[in-house]
């Protein structure tokens, strides 16, 4: 079997191992060191890239050719930035937290898969979400209780986080799986539009995915759903002629979304007033705005930890970004300089000033590739999401349901790409988290091999 044949069959144990098998290692062992494994996977799988056998000449039109720029200069700058001011070790480090997994979208830009491989893994998503429920199920039983045995009922849930990992007894990567959920949602939204699902396996898998968000206190994800699964009903599609959008259809919609934060809400706030055991003169939309309240202080510092409120952090850099000067603020102090968690090579810039500056993915791009780092960052994401918008330029009629299927992803990919940057300034996870990483790059990635695949057919003069 050749090599072009497997290339598929690789990226699919990457996306197990790293959805799945890590995170119960993790979780259930304490192992942290077995997170090495995607960024080991992720830097074979450019190795591999040369060494496969096409049939046909590859293309990149220019669009993907600027795409590549920005992404190179993305990579050359944070690895020369970093091994000038911090050596070759904490550039390792610095790569396998928080920028490696990234390949994954260079790989698919450079055609390390075809979309039919694409199709296969998306299809696998689902199966690692029904996975998730008897593991949260499991959780819930008995790891919950022993977490509040040893740290009373606040943020108990914080145990909950399905195949995600992280540490049961202090914090677990409730976010990874929230924005897992959030792509869930989207994905089979986006089926039921273009007329591949029902509206009741779409509604179950929609609440299923929501009630996981609640168990996990996902604030982030419970508010913004909504609007992105709106911006998924209202995209365009690759497929021409498709019927009228039932605006009555995705009010409901959409109205129940905004039925189920409500109640998210007041299960929140009643989870909060228990575990403060808060007074009754506060109504539950208040508690929980009270609970939210910390993150827009742009003077907030928890006083047990030293860690810096989400909007503090923007307002620090500010001020003090200028420790070594305009360089610094331009080009960053290198990767992994704010990274607390790390103990091969902890971030120097904690210990400088005394606080956590990682609490936000925004204030460690912003520390350590500088305002020129955090640009090109920007423009790789911001560009691929504008160059793979749909249009309509298939026939309907021209495709198989497969296809169908494959096309209807695009516009979830897309939210979820939205839903990445969205996150940037509220949560640290797409910085040091492969799990979230690894599904933030390859909707990218797989975005750009769809559009790829249909402008091969629909437009004869490409490529």
């Amino acid at each position: 079997m050749n090599l072009s044949l497997n290339s598929g069959l690789y990226l699919q144990v990457v996306t197990l191992t790293t959805l799945i098998f890590c995170g119960v290692i993790q979780y259930f062992t304490g192992i942290g060191a077995v997170l090495w494994l995607p960024f080991l996977m992720t830097c074979l799988m450019v190795l591999l890239l040369p060494m496969q056998t096409r049939y046909s000449a590859f293309y990149l039109d220019n669009k993907e050719r600027v795409l590549l720029v920005l992404f190179v200069s993305l990579f050359a700058l944070a690895i020369v930035s970093t091994v000038l001011q911090s050596g070759i070790k904490v550039t390792i480090v610095g790569m396998k937290n928080e920028l490696a997994i990234s390949l994954i979208m260079f790989c698919l830009l450079l055609g390390f898969v075809r979309e039919s491989q694409i199709y296969r893994i998306t299809k696998a998503l689902y199966w690692v979400f029904y996975i998730q429920f008897p593991v949260i199920l499991y959780q819930i039983l008995i790891v919950v209780p022993k977490r509040v045995a040893f740290r009373g009922e606040y943020e108990k849930w914080d145990a909950v986080v399905g195949t995600f990992g992280g540490d049961p007894m202090k914090g677990g990567n409730t976010a990874a799986m929230g924005l897992f959920c959030l792509l869930i949602m989207l994905l089979k939204l986006s089926e039921y539009k273009h007329g591949l699902t029902t509206k009741l396996n779409t509604g179950l898998h929609i609440i299923a995915a929501f009630i996981l968000c609640i168990l996990g206190e996902v604030k982030f994800v419970i508010l913004i759903s909504p609007f992105l699964l709106a911006f998924v009903w209202f995209s365009p599609s690759y497929l021409a002629g498709m019927k009228r959008l039932d605006l009555k259809t995705a009010l409901m919609i959409i109205g129940g979304l905004f039925g189920l934060i409500s109640l998210a809400i007041m299960i929140l706030a009643a989870s909060y007033s228990s575990a403060f055991a808060g007074s009754s003169d506060k109504g539950a939309l208040d508690i929980f705005i009270d609970s939210l309240s910390y993150v827009f202080d742009p003077n907030y510092i928890m006083a047990e930890t030293g860690e810096l409120g989400r909007m503090t952090t923007i307002f620090f850099w500010g001020e003090h970004s200028d420790l070594w000067g305009l360089p610094s603020q331009l080009f960053g102090y290198g990767l992994n300089a704010t990274n607390r968690g790390s103990t091969v090579a902890p971030g120097f810039l904690n210990i400088i000033f005394n606080v956590f500056l990682d609490s936000t993915s925004l204030s460690m791009l912003l520390w350590e590739m500088g305002l020129i780092g955090t640009l090109l960052f920007f423009g790789v994401v911001g560009y691929t999401l504008r160059i793979v918008m749909p249009k309509p330029l298939i026939p309907r009629d021209r495709v198989t349901q497969e296809d169908v299927r494959l096309l209807s992803f695009q516009p979830a990919f897309i939210a979820f790409g939205i839903a990445g940057l969205l996150s940037l300034p509220y949560s640290q996870t797409l910085m040091i988290v492969p799990m979230p990483q690894f599904l933030f790059y390859f909707s990218l990635g797989a975005a750009l091999v769809i559009r790829k695949s249909v402008l091969t057919i629909s437009e004869p003069s490409y490529g």
